[in-house]
């Protein structure tokens, strides 16, 4: 009987404490419901045309939970019903209030105009985690950015370019002797590769030399350390692209998570072999007309601030060695990716390849078979191919502002916009460029593959002021250049010995990987490489 009704007591009281505990769970998720519904409603309290949001993930969904990639996530928003025919459209970014561009005049206005009101990405890592992903040009903020950017713009001038080009180039004659050496087909002359792999160990072997003035040697050891920390910069497995998408929509969670632009082991290896890298160039007093001589003469200049007692930032933390790991990454990822699209689309378009073929052909023998940087310069059809691709493919598919008004000013006013209201503080801005620039209204059949459509004689049919693949105003790309002389050069040696033909892997339509905020084709890019020596 005691034990009965001890039991019995102990059965009371759990229900008692599992009903308390229920009632309390129930009262919590209550209150975050109540309170995501009162967040919900801010752009219909302002009364302003807004996609309505689904419950935790706001506009976001198909991106966080890769559902979709970003291209066509973003098209999604910038063709919603609720958005056409308005300047700028209300969107969450899970529940925080957020702005979607589409008019070009406000986007200019933006960018270029009112700057000041947005100098700032919404991206960002965490300073105390990830120096090296937060210091540099991409992710800095202002006036950081700016002290950052006045420094490092002499890099990337077309004289900087021209010095630079011999070390470029004779990397895209290793690319040439690497794609030779591949076996090919006794019959066919050919052989199927995925693309992206050989384009991104050759545009490696560029950054390596250019920014770290160290050959990689990555076309002859595919595994060499400098591809591997490349890899994992941009393998995207679940939890890399969670990060990814966290540095760019929600930064918050960076801090909490710790989460890295770079691994741990890749900032040692980054970090280390720049700063040995330096250490050595001033040692010799050797020049090389590269990264490092611009990095070193930072550094001399900070070090003559620092005597007469001022704080310079490139001194601080990993400033110096974070515009050599930025560098590194954007560099060979984004001109691969590029590389590997333009083989996609003249395995679709075999005219537009044999026109491209023509004009490199005819290059050589018009330069008695020397490549200059002139010579590629002069290279219009092939400037105009990798434009188009770029237009269908853009490295990043949207920009991302944050407003950073003065202090005192209620915000940025849109009235000028025909809309009501004044952009607060730190509310995010997003551009969806690609979907911008697959917009009928901008360029003449949009879906097609169509280089001429840059010539001066059809610019009438395009707008280009759509066009913004390097993103626009004083944040854009700095190394646009770079960007497109590596890649010229690449397709350029490319095109001297070999043409592409789709194989049985080879997609109707390309499928982009939904895990990467960086656009990546999902499953690689398999084409049929046919070698055929244009002389």
């Amino acid at each position: 009987m005691i034990i009965t009704n001890l039991l019995t007591g102990i059965a009371g009281a759990l229900t008692n404490n599992l009903t308390e505990i229920l009632a309390t769970l129930a009262f919590i998720c209550a209150t975050v419901y109540i309170w995501l519904q009162y967040q919900y409603s801010y752009w219909r309290r302002q009364r302003l045309p807004y996609i309505e949001p689904t419950l935790i993930f706001g506009n976001l969904k198909g991106i966080i939970n890769s559902e979709c990639d970003p291209c066509t996530w973003f098209q999604y928003l910038y063709n919603h019903e609720k958005a056409k025919e308005h300047p700028a459209v209300g969107i969450y970014i899970f529940n925080k209030p957020s702005l979607l561009l589409r008019d070009l005049e406000l986007i200019k206005t933006v960018m270029i105009k009112d700057f000041n009101y947005f100098s700032n990405r919404h991206s960002a890592s965490d300073p105390h985690s990830d120096s090296l992903g937060s210091d540099n040009l991409f992710f800095a903020k202002n006036p950081i950015w700016k002290e950052i950017r006045v420094k490092l713009t002499p890099v990337f001038t077309s004289g900087k370019m021209k010095q630079m080009f011999p070390l470029i180039e004779g990397i895209a004659q290793e690319y040439d002797k690497y794609l030779c050496s591949q076996k090919v087909d006794a019959k066919t002359n050919s052989t199927v590769i995925e693309v992206k792999e050989p384009n991104a160990l050759y545009t490696t072997d560029v950054i390596a030399i250019t920014a770290y003035g160290l050959q990689a040697n990555s076309l002859s050891d595919p595994n060499g350390i400098f591809r591997r920390n490349g890899k994992k910069i941009f393998t995207f497995n679940w939890l890399r692209a969670m990060e990814f998408k966290a540095f760019f929509f929600l930064p918050i969670l960076v801090k909490i998570f710790r989460f890295k632009v770079f691994s741990t082991d890749t900032t040692i290896f980054l970090r280390d072999t720049i700063n040995r890298t330096m250490e050595e160039r001033m040692r010799t007093g050797t020049t090389r007309n590269d990264l490092i001589d611009i990095l070193i003469k930072f550094r001399r200049e900070a070090e003559e601030e620092a005597k007469e007692g001022k704080k310079p930032f490139i001194l601080e933390r990993d400033a110096l060695a974070a515009q050599a790991a930025i560098f590194f990454s954007a560099g060979f990822e984004t001109s691969s990716a590029t590389m590997s699209f333009t083989m996609y689309e003249m395995a679709r378009n075999p005219d537009v390849q044999q026109r491209l073929r023509e004009e490199v052909r005819e290059a050589f023998l018009s330069n008695d078979g020397k490549v200059t940087y002139e010579m590629i310069m002069g290279l219009k059809y092939m400037d105009n191919v990798v434009k188009e691709v770029l237009r269908h493919y853009p490295p990043l598919p949207f920009l991302d502002r944050v407003c950073t008004p003065k202090a005192g000013e209620e915000g940025y006013s849109l009235k000028a916009f025909n809309m009501d209201f004044n952009v607060p503080a730190n509310m995010p801005i997003y551009i969806p460029q690609q979907a911008i620039q697959m917009d009928p209204q901008h360029f003449k059949d949009p879906e097609s593959f169509n280089p001429d459509r840059f010539l001066p004689e059809n610019k009438h049919e395009n707008n280009m002021n759509a066009y913004m693949p390097f993103g626009i105003g004083p944040h854009n790309c700095i190394g646009e250049r770079f960007a497109m002389l590596q890649t010229k050069l690449g397709l350029l040696y490319f095109y001297r010995n070999h043409y592409v033909t789709a194989c049985d892997k080879t997609p109707k339509k390309l499928q982009l990987d939904p895990r990467a905020v960086v656009i990546q084709s999902l499953g690689g890019i398999h084409l049929n490489i046919v070698r055929d020596p244009l002389f």
